[in-house]
């Protein structure tokens, strides 16, 4: 073997199915990485390979050595139609991320998927979120594979329920208290905008305002007589009802 990045390294790959080595080359070190981390993929003729395990495990000791032994498992290529969505439905649109939180602010925190799956509409905007309803019922109905769905319907008809209602903050304020911020689960930014306030329950009512006016309004959990309460409807979109 020559020296420096010429090095001449005896590679075996071995079939981590069948524990057989299945090829072996001699490779210049410098085209292998100076450490493997776990399942780095490696192309091998027309299939891609996980590297599982490698011995010696860095480039020092392979060099030094002049062999290396990769275990090395085949990545099956996913078919399309075999993913399934975890819900049927979600919004359309959501929250943006902006300056993170306070250190010590209590942040309501959820998922994006989670957001406004339970909604708070003025009641005057019920027939204009039927054709969704109607969407999410037959994905339900329809398209429904175990604990997933083969298909999932994105909520477009109603991006401004209470355009034609205004609600003031300072009203949902006034009956429960001073709000915290929101955040996704996974994102140190709160949520541009947003609000949130616990309930005696224990539940959260949450949403977006902008200019001092609600936008958009949700629940944590179903509580028909907030909802009652404030006057609105409550959309339980997963169950299209």
């Amino acid at each position: 073997m020559s020296s420096g990045g010429a090095t001449l390294i005896d590679v075996t790959f071995v079939d981590d199915e069948t524990g057989q080595p299945f090829l072996k080359l001699k490779l210049p070190a410098r085209l292998l990485p100076s450490a493997f981390a776990a399942h780095t993929l490696m192309a091998l003729g027309t299939d891609d390979w996980a590297v599982l395990r490698a011995t010696p495990g860095t480039a020092d000791e392979f060099i030094a050595a002049g062999r290396l032994e990769l275990v090395m498992r085949k990545v099956q290529p996913v078919d399309p139609s075999t993913l399934l969505f975890s819900l049927p439905t979600v919004a359309d649109e959501i929250p943006q991320v902006e300056e993170p939180a306070p250190a010590d602010a209590p942040v309501f925190r959820l998922t994006e998927d989670d957001w406004l799956q339970l909604e708070l509409i003025p009641t005057a905007q019920r027939p204009q979120v039927q054709a969704d309803l109607d969407a999410v019922q037959a994905v339900v109905t329809h398209e429904r594979a175990g604990v997933g769905f083969k298909q999932l319907h994105v909520r477009k008809a109603l991006p401004a329920p209470f355009a034609r209602a205004p609600l003031p903050l300072a009203d949902l304020r006034a009956r429960f208290g001073p709000e915290r911020p929101v955040a996704w689960v996974d994102h140190a930014g709160v949520l541009t905008g947003c609000f949130a306030f616990t309930l005696p329950s224990g539940a959260v009512l949450y949403g977006q305002a902008r200019d001092g006016l609600v936008v958009a309004l949700g629940l944590s959990a179903l509580e028909p007589e907030v909802a009652a309460s404030l006057g609105l409807a409550l959309i339980d979109w997963c169950a299209a009802r």
